[in-house]
């Protein structure tokens, strides 16, 4: 039996930013923007087909944030190529400055890449 709550639990808040996304598996780099963030995962848009459970380097263009991340899911859209999901294991730093209290991101370290 799945024990992982059947909704969302944290929120998502629209923030459009640019960032880098760098595999660390494979040579794939790219550069995007986010649609939503969290605590603990992002909304991202990407030309490139990621694989479920790639890791990858996050980086803010725009301000501090830098992260570790796996792709949870990737759909494909009608107006852009994918939407992906990210789920972070470490986080840094603010995805633009002078972002205020809107998007507080604080230093955590969750889980260790198998």
């Amino acid at each position: 039996m799945d024990s992982r709550p059947s909704r969302r639990t944290e929120n998502r808040i629209p923030l459009e930013v640019s960032i880098t996304l760098v595999s660390m598996d494979l040579v794939t780099y790219e550069v995007t923007t986010t649609r939503e963030v969290s605590l603990h995962g992002a909304s991202v848009l990407t030309k490139k087909q990621w694989a479920p459970n790639q890791r990858i380097d996050v980086r803010s263009l725009q301000g501090s944030f830098s992260g570790f991340a796996r792709v949870v899911h990737l759909q494909q859209r009608k107006d852009t190529p994918f939407v992906m999901g990210l789920e972070f294991f470490f986080t840094d730093g603010q995805w633009k400055q002078n972002l205020g209290a809107a998007m507080p991101v604080m230093p955590r370290r969750a889980k260790i890449f198998s």
